[in-house]
């Protein structure tokens, strides 16, 4: 049995909205000097940060605990949500190089 295509789809929709939100903040906080020359720890700040959703809402919510503390294996879990969360920060810092290099701001 697969899943519904609309309510995944709402899923993922839901995800990336979360991204953009949280490079909104990313520029909230360091403002738009950071869009003009763009460093690596606002972004890392940024992306490693968001890995709370995850720990204290998401996993909670689908009843694998806090920090997926409920799972058979929680250091892996951990480790894969920050390397994921991790990765999420150089795209925003590669984003920004990528907007200041083709002349967006």
């Amino acid at each position: 049995m697969t899943d519904d295509p609309v309510p995944s789809c709402r899923r993922w929709m839901a995800h990336y909205l979360t991204g953009i939100a949280f490079a909104a903040l990313l520029i909230g906080i360091w403002g738009g000097s950071w869009n003009q020359a763009p460093t690596l720890g606002p972004a890392l700040i940024i992306g490693i940060g968001t890995v709370v959703a995850p720990f204290l809402l998401m996993q909670p919510g689908m009843g694998a605990g806090i920090a997926a503390s409920r799972t058979t294996h929680p250091t892996s879990a951990r480790i894969q949500s920050l390397i994921a969360h991790g990765v999420f920060g150089l795209g925003l810092y590669a984003s920004g190089w990528a907007i200041k290099l083709l002349h967006w701001v």
